[in-house]
């Protein structure tokens, strides 16, 4: 059998994405901020496509539109005072100081990290800035005075140990404890630690309580990173029976086509050119508002029949979220799976138990003895309860959890009931064991 090259034909089944049908699956896909700023893009690049509406939020349900006094937008707090400038404001009231030292701080508060520890050493900052050395001790001493608390330390020990220094008739065993068994502390070896250190394990427990109350990160607070602003696309609410679902008026906004360019495109007469341009910008508008139309109705579809599949989460709560899928979804409204996917992707509804990402509605499940499927999170809630009702001097373990579990229907093992533990932020039995 010998190899070689040849040509041939094949004929193959395949979908092209117009532009258009790019845009308008575009459109679908955006949240409600994201598809303002593409709106904003376009009336900008096209001048025949104008915003019929104003500025106030309301919901718009079947055919029925409401105004609402609720903004989003005024829930979101921006933290304009960064840690350098907030150090740096400190730095200006202290005037006792040398201009080297000053000249050290300043440097050394410019090469702190996120949470607030300095990064170089005090040897890498004695060489950047030739200084001496003793001198740059003397310079992160008082960096280290300056609030918040802990800020310039060097790792978590010394971050604590300068918090702990600033409390009044601190216990003598914190600063024992941080500067030797923070590992026992965040096992919660209380009794090993009683022993070694020969006190009452009520003493050490007083010690760790204060230890809890530090903040292992005091420049956090002055880097909340980019503000996103949440901005809900429909509200869902269960009165008596009634199920009601709004549409915001934001998630889909009044367009129209501007009639002055629909007057010059009649007024164009021979002028071929003029003709042309005017022609394609109002094309593009209709069509463009045609995709912003049909968004409302699309998304009203898909959040309705996920509200009536998960209709005992808004009668109950969280506890009892059902399993679903996006093919059941798709199935029940007539859509492709991949137009519903767009259609929930990055939007978010307001709910008689908060404001929950669509995402959120879509949890896989377990299987329970009534042969029915309990969601990831339902089971996660049952088994926090199940946690906030033990003996906290008898913690369950895990397999403990698995077998109350059991009791209530859901079969879990217990591998699953560890990973639901780690993923709710809650620790072992012997870390949540309490004298």
């Amino acid at each position: 059998m010998s190899l070689g090259y040849g040509m041939l034909q094949e004929q193959s089944a395949r979908m092209h994405l117009t532009p258009q049908l790019r845009q308008a699956v575009k459109i679908l896909q955006l949240s409600t901020p994201e598809l303002w700023e593409y709106i904003k893009q376009e009336l900008d690049d096209n001048p025949a496509l104008e915003y019929d509406g104003d500025d106030r939020w309301s919901w718009t349900g079947t055919g029925e539109a409401r105004d609402n006094d609720y903004d989003p937008l005024t829930l979101a707090v921006s933290n304009e005072v960064s840690l350098e400038r907030h150090l740096t404001e400190q730095l200006h009231f202290i005037k006792e100081i040398s201009l080297p030292i000053r000249k050290l701080i300043r440097y050394m508060i410019g090469n702190l990290d996120r949470n607030g520890y300095l990064e170089p050493s005090l040897d890498e900052i004695a060489n950047t800035l030739r200084a001496d050395p003793a001198l740059a001790e003397q310079a992160l001493s008082v960096l280290q005075g300056f609030d918040p608390a802990g800020v310039a330390a060097r790792n978590l020990k010394e971050c604590l140990s300068i918090q702990a220094g600033r409390i009044p008739d601190c216990p003598p065993l914190v600063p024992v404890l941080i500067d030797s068994h923070l590992e026992d502390i965040a096992n919660n070896r209380i009794h090993k630690l009683a022993a070694q250190l020969k006190v009452l394990p009520e003493q050490i427990r007083d010690a760790v309580n204060v230890i809890k109350r530090l903040n292992p990160r005091p420049g956090a607070s002055f880097h909340p990173g980019e503000i996103k602003y949440i901005v809900p696309d429909v509200s869902i609410e269960l009165t008596g029976e009634r199920l009601e679902v709004r549409i915001a008026d934001a998630a889909a906004p009044r367009l129209s086509v501007n009639a002055a360019y629909q007057q010059m495109l009649r007024e164009s007469g021979r002028n071929q050119e003029a003709r042309r341009f005017l022609q394609e910008k109002i094309n593009a508008a209709a069509f463009f508002k045609r995709c912003v139309e049909q968004r409302r109705p699309t998304l009203f579809r898909v959040i309705e029949a996920i509200a009536v599949e998960q209709i005992e989460f808004l009668e109950h709560g969280v506890s009892r979220l059902k399993p679903l899928t996006l093919r059941r979804i798709a199935e029940k409204v007539g859509l492709h799976e991949s137009t519903v996917s767009r259609a929930t992707a990055g939007k978010y509804a307001q709910t008689p138990w908060g404001l929950f990402e669509l995402a959120f509605f879509f949890p896989s499940g377990l299987d329970t003895d009534a042969g029915e499927t309990a969601s990831s999170i339902s089971v996660k809630e049952r088994l926090k309860e199940r946690i906030h009702q033990e003996d906290c001097r008898k913690p369950y373990s895990d397999q403990q959890l698995a077998d109350l579990l059991a009791k209530d229907g859901i079969r879990i093992s217990r591998r699953t009931v560890a990973k639901y533990r780690e993923q709710l932020g809650i620790g072992s039995s012997a870390q949540r064991k309490q004298l």
